[in-house]
């Protein structure tokens, strides 16, 4: 378990883009979050906290970061038929050209998807209490954000969702989903996990 927490926590550390890092940065040592958390950060930064999600415990986050979809921040987004579209070329983990991408929503049908990464899959991980329709548009976004990247949200996970209110306007048929990627209070980590996965200690 020690080997595999520590592939995690280098997982969030290294797969955002170097250079957006050392400009913003804002990223702090991650608490364990609620529900009500959550959405009074969303709140403070004006963002609609009706379409949240949450993984369901760890064990789905590590599936989640086994299947390459653990990105913070980036854009997980699927077709019609619950493919995985490749919106950057393997082996480029800085996510840079996402806001370009959703700009380009227009050509979607033209970008490649990944028949091996099934939607279905994906949200079997996510907590999903409003039993969710993920895939009632053409396109559907996934938005991978925590609390303790700091700046990095105003700059990437909230402008994606502007750009996607833009593409809405315009006709394009997408929707997006906020999934919330920080350790969970509801999943009853153990203290080693916590200590582990570099958990700030709560004030009691």
């Amino acid at each position: 378990m020690k080997n595999l927490l520590f592939s995690i926590i280098l997982l969030v550390s290294l797969t955002s883009c170097k250079a957006v890092l050392k400009t913003y940065n804002h990223i702090k040592s991650p608490n364990l979050e609620t529900e009500s958390s959550i959405k009074k950060y969303l709140l403070r930064n004006k963002i609609d906290t009706s379409n949240v999600y949450v993984y369901k415990d760890l064990n789905s986050f590590v599936k989640a970061s086994k299947m390459g979809l653990l990105v913070i921040p980036d854009i997980i987004i699927f077709n019609k038929e619950g493919n995985k579209v490749k919106y950057k070329e393997d082996g480029i983990a800085c996510n840079a050209k996402a806001g370009s991408f959703i700009a380009e929503l227009s050509t979607f049908s033209n970008f490649p998807s990944d028949d091996t990464k099934k939607i279905d899959d994906f949200v079997k991980l996510i907590d999903n209490p409003k039993q969710t329709n993920f895939t009632s548009a053409e396109i559907n976004v996934f938005i991978n954000w925590t609390i303790y990247v700091g700046r990095l949200n105003k700059v990437k996970a909230f402008d994606w969702i502007k750009l996607i209110e833009i593409a809405k306007q315009k006709g394009i048929n997408i929707n997006y989903y906020l999934l919330n990627c920080d350790f969970q209070k509801s999943w009853n980590l153990t203290s080693e996990n916590q200590e582990a996965l570099g958990i700030k200690k709560s004030k009691e």
